[in-house]
């Protein structure tokens, strides 16, 4: 009988503790719609998004990954070799679209 209040009496503060966070992450997943993602950098396209859409189009290692230009011309230039070819790859950070190649 003893055992078994002090089992409860630790389990009990555990319990109570986690219960907030339970329902915060609840409430968090049914807003997600509605909550607006902090991006500073304005870009929608990852670096990881941007080697997987370089990839379905080249063949190729990837050697580096950097982004470059401003506002709307922000993008990510991807140098890859293919069989001793080095060449350029630019993923649009905003809208994905692949370019270059040579």
């Amino acid at each position: 009988m003893v055992a078994a209040m002090v089992l409860a009496s630790l389990v009990a503060p555990a319990y109570g503790q986690l219960t907030p966070q339970v329902e915060q992450n609840q409430l968090d997943r049914a807003n997600q719609s509605q909550r607006v993602q902090p991006n500073t950098r304005g870009l929608r396209i990852s670096e990881r998004q941007a080697v997987n859409l370089a990839r379905e189009r080249f063949q190729g290692q990837i050697l580096r990954i950097s982004l470059v230009g401003e506002g709307a011309n922000r993008r990510y230039q991807i140098r890859m070799e293919n069989e001793g070819k080095v060449f350029t790859v630019y993923v649009h950070a905003t809208s994905g679209r692949v370019t270059g190649g040579n």
